[in-house]
């Protein structure tokens, strides 16, 4: 009968052990569980984020390229303006603009923008430049250039 009573008591002892680890597991797996559902939030939170950068970067590239481009652009027209010369009269017979001749009765008259040569009716505008804050005899694509 000790026997018995030491086996059931072994039993039990067992059965509590084996429901503490039960119940300590349960509490594991809840734990696990929320943890899951945690990570699956922030994963979509984050997921949200990404796509909103994304966004963001394309616009950010988009307008990057769009002053790279204006960039190069006033680059050019830099170039263009720092290298213009003013003509030598001898060396020009025509006006640029409407290709009349030059000569006793037709005169010649320098852009005092780009330096080239123009006759009266072709350089008759008048705009301040870069090089002279008073109006000065400009061209029709100058005055266009600095009176847009």
């Amino acid at each position: 009968k000790q026997w018995y009573q030491r086996r059931v008591r072994g039993l039990y002892s067992k059965m509590t052990i084996n429901e503490a680890t039960m119940e300590n597991l349960l509490d594991e797996r809840k734990l696990l569980q929320k943890s899951v559902l945690d990570s699956e939030d922030r994963l979509s939170v984050l997921s949200d984020e990404k796509a909103s950068l994304s966004k963001e970067l394309e616009k950010t590239r988009t307008t990057l390229n769009e002053i790279a481009q204006e960039h190069s652009h006033l680059l050019y027209q830099q170039e263009k303006k720092n290298n213009r010369k003013w003509e030598d009269d001898a060396e020009v017979k025509f006006c640029k603009a409407c290709f009349k001749e030059f000569g006793v009765s037709l005169r010649k008259h320098h852009c005092r923008n780009c330096g080239a040569i123009f006759c009266d009716e072709c350089s008759q505008f008048r705009s301040s430049t870069p090089a002279s804050k008073a109006k000065v005899r400009v061209c029709g694509p100058c005055n266009k250039e600095l009176n847009p």
